[in-house]
């Protein structure tokens, strides 16, 4: 027999009706998070990190090689990973600078080579034979200055190159580009990978920037991701892995000893020949291997043919604050 709801009854289950959808409008409004078109596409933490330990590397090898090629004082430091646009690139950089353009392959996209004059000058001075220290110019550089600034750009060239080598790309140097081609290199609105570099150079300092477009960033970075574990990097466990295998070669002082004891300076002081000497320790308390300074085993000093040995009887523990210290 089916049962007749009265209206009391009906008005109660549409109340609740109502109060559990409502509930779930709340909640689906609990879970919106805002949205903001800007940030698409823009740098993980993660992606920021790879290209840091990448262009990090670079930069030492990049300090060395032109120091070397120079033969003064020459530090690289990377100091900026960022995504922006073209046009606000432009906009950091003087409106008379250098700028190079290179040739990324096999993704068949160019990229550029930005330096202030305030390195260019003082790099030109050296490369003649001065000493890096000239006055700061805004004007263009000559075609003699052209030629010598080239070989530069093409030793930073040849360094980023060994740096992507993993990734599988070649690094061609194309040619200068002037202020009026600079402008019309890429797109403004177009999205670029800028790599930030402080140069110092003798008495010089100034910014060495790379800029990537969209193009080439994404596929360093596709690459980054797959082929790269920058948690646990392939490279440098394989460097750890060489270091620990030298390391097994390598010389530690060793001694056999008692640290435990202490003799007050009168008493050293009256020590001759033939005297005996009591050192309040026990027979039985064995010695100590000492390593590097450091006590590691308890042993027994005993000997071997013609030779003093010990013999190691256990571990010694070190405790924390121990080790600090």
């Amino acid at each position: 027999m089916q049962k007749v709801l009265n209206q009391e009854e009906i008005d109660a289950m549409v109340r609740a009706a109502r109060g559990q959808h409502d509930g779930q409008a709340e909640a689906e409004r609990r879970s919106i998070k805002a949205c903001s078109f800007r940030q698409s596409g823009q740098l993980t933490g993660e992606q920021v990190r790879a290209l840091t330990i990448l262009h990090e590397g670079f930069a030492r090898s990049l300090t060395q090689s032109l120091g070397a090629y120079l033969r003064v004082v020459f530090e690289t430091t990377l100091v900026t990973v960022e995504q922006i646009a073209y046009a606000e690139f432009l906009q950091r950089v003087p409106e008379i600078t250098y700028m190079m353009s290179y040739q990324v392959r096999p993704i068949g996209a160019a990229a550029a080579l930005q330096v202030d004059h305030s390195l260019v000058f003082p790099l030109v001075d050296i490369l003649l034979g001065g000493t890096g220290q000239c006055e700061p110019m805004t004007r263009e550089i000559t075609e003699i200055e052209e030629q010598i600034m080239e070989g530069v750009a093409r030793i930073i060239c040849k360094e980023l190159a060994s740096a992507w080598a993993p990734m599988g790309t070649e690094i061609e140097l194309e040619h200068r580009q002037p202020p009026a081609q600079m402008q019309r290199f890429l797109a403004p609105a177009e999205k670029t990978l800028c790599l930030g570099f402080e140069v110092k150079l003798a008495e010089a300092r100034g910014a060495l920037n790379l800029v990537f477009p969209l193009s080439i960033s994404n596929t360093l970075l596709r690459k980054l991701s797959t082929d790269w574990s920058y948690g646990k990097n392939r490279a440098t466990s394989r460097a750890g892995g060489q270091l620990a295998e030298k390391m097994l070669d390598c010389s530690f002082p060793m001694t056999l000893g008692i640290t435990s004891i202490k003799l007050p300076i009168k008493t050293l002081l009256e020590l001759t020949p033939g005297t005996v000497c009591n050192l309040a320790v026990p027979v039985r308390l064995p010695a100590s291997i000492i390593l590097a300074g450091r006590e590691a085993f308890e042993a027994e000093p005993v000997r071997h043919g013609r030779y003093r040995a010990a013999q190691v009887r256990q571990k010694i523990a070190v405790n924390k604050a121990k080790r600090k210290a």
